[in-house]
């Protein structure tokens, strides 16, 4: 019995460290001063996904895909930087089961979710940049995947992608113990339910990496006990030559909190390739 509380108390505080620091609260809240960005919905289906948008100044998408669990509000940060809004509209999403997206209605299938959230690319008339952090990673890589029209680029931070390290490990097996499901908040039921069949998904994603052939980066922090730092010996293995990983020193899972300019530039250096690209085929194609 002693040993039984023990694995339950200890799943309990090990997930517990998976809660992202950043701030809760309203849009008025996070956003006191204009601009703020606004709420939309759309439907696939019978899905309802949820996801804030902040008008920027020139014609471009930034897409921001959260982790497991989380939700829009992991990326208000980044939507009022004006480094950023100076340079795309800026879109942030609930994912299918989190935040306002029908909560825990989750989706395992990382091919299905970016089905539920292509929608978001709307059209290829203006580059398009995906930005995924932890098991948002991997869904904005699906997203590069299947709709290249649509998808002029990527930044992966901390991603979940390689299924050799993404094994479930004993605090997800625990939490599918009635017991701990029970004294965990459901959020993080949901999130296990992604995480328990995510090696298998990234397996099936393994052969397709190749086929990228749009600007990438990967930010990894080389102290991540959440993500694998081998995550970037992966990522430089599977992706094109053209692609970036860079492995960042004394930084964990958090590192886009963290070191917000690290990812703020690397966004800015991947969408300015995609707009040198944009640019030269309009010029070829006339």
């Amino acid at each position: 019995m002693r040993a039984s509380l023990a694995v339950i108390f200890g799943a309990a505080l090990l997930v517990g460290c998976m809660g992202p620091p950043y701030p809760e609260g309203s849009i008025e809240q996070l956003f006191p001063q204009p601009p703020r960005p606004a709420d939309h919905y759309y439907m696939v289906g019978d899905r309802r996904i949820h996801y804030v948008e902040m008008t920027g100044a020139a014609p471009a998408r930034i897409i921001f895909i959260h982790g497991s669990p989380g939700d829009w509000k992991a990326w208000a940060g980044y939507l009022d930087d004006s480094t950023l809004r100076g340079r795309a509209t800026l879109i942030a999403v609930d994912r299918p089961g989190f935040g306002d997206s029908q909560p825990g209605r989750v989706v395992p299938d990382l091919r299905e979710q970016a089905r539920l959230l292509e929608p978001l690319l709307r059209d290829d008339r203006v580059p398009t940049v995906v930005v995924g952090h932890s098991l948002g990673g991997p869904i904005a890589a699906e997203l590069a995947m299947d709709y290249p029209a649509e998808v002029s680029a990527a930044v992966l931070i901390a991603p979940s992608i390689d299924p050799h390290t993404e094994q479930p490990r004993w605090y997800n097996r625990a939490m599918t113990w009635w017991l701990v499901r029970q004294l965990l908040p459901a959020e993080f039921e949901w999130s296990n339910n992604e995480i328990m069949p995510l090696a298998q998904e990234l397996a099936a994603m393994e052969e397709r990496w190749q086929s990228l052939t749009i600007p990438v980066i990967v930010i990894q922090g080389a102290r991540d006990e959440l993500v694998d730092p081998r995550t970037a010996d992966f990522a430089q293995k599977v992706l094109p030559a053209s692609s970036r990983v860079l492995l960042v020193p004394d930084q964990g899972h958090f590192v886009l909190w963290e070191k917000p300019a690290i990812v703020v530039d690397a966004i800015v250096d991947v969408l300015q390739k995609a707009q040198a690209a944009r640019a030269h085929s309009d010029r070829s194609a006339s």
